[in-house]
């Protein structure tokens, strides 16, 4: 009996495997030619693997593209940035940790969400994929501001919403990738400048002061 679980924890370690070399290359695929651009079979061409264990194992494109984003969302460590910001009491390290969040997610994935953007107006799925994305990026931020409104406390005349929709505004896809492909600014640059100015715009002017 013992012997089952072994065996059954074997298969599920492949099965987790498999699926995460179909999404490796799926995402250099959809950020060089597209959604539209992609076939499953050159997926799974790519992955090294039949056709049919893509839609056993992850399913349709359209599901591959979720998983895929949502296996960045995993590799971007959201869970360990969050337990960083619970231990800091300091409010403009606070506002780097949710930079640094989204930066690791734009370093890794800026590429696949520019290719949504491009196949959004024909593509309905990609639009609902976009829409998704957003809102996550847009509750994700409203709520690192609130609680450093709770914790440390925000600007006079700046609610939690309103901070929440700025963060969400400057650390968007667009901001990054184009102050980094198209302005040629390093991580790094961008990870100061959008730190210093959100601490700027969000924190009262005793805390976000240089000492």
């Amino acid at each position: 009996m013992a012997a089952e679980p072994v065996k059954s924890t074997l298969r599920e370690r492949q099965a987790a495997a498999t699926r995460r070399d179909i999404l490796e290359a799926a995402r250099p695929l959809f950020a060089e030619r597209g959604y539209a651009g992609t076939s499953i079979a050159d997926i799974a061409s790519s992955a090294g693997v039949a056709v049919q264990t893509i839609y056993s194992s992850v399913g349709s494109k359209r599901e591959v593209l979720g998983a895929l984003l949502d296996h960045i969302d995993e590799q971007a460590g959201v869970a360990e940035h969050w337990a960083r910001v619970r231990t800091t009491d300091d409010p403009r390290e606070a506002v780097r940790i949710g930079v640094q969040l989204t930066r690791g997610f734009q370093e890794r994935c800026g590429d696949v969400v520019l290719a949504l953007h491009s196949a959004a107006p024909v593509e309905p799925a990609m639009a609902e994929a976009l829409a998704d994305g957003r809102s996550r990026h847009r509750n994700g931020t409203r709520r690192w501001v609130e609680r450093i409104a709770r914790k440390h406390g925000l600007r006079e005349g700046v609610s939690a919403r309103r901070g929440g929709d700025i963060f969400a505004v400057l650390t968007s896809t667009e901001s990054w990738q184009q102050l980094h492909a198209d302005h040629g600014w390093s991580w790094d640059q961008i990870e100061d400048w959008l730190t210093a100015t959100l601490c700027q715009l969000l924190l009262p002017p005793e805390t976000h002061a240089h000492h």
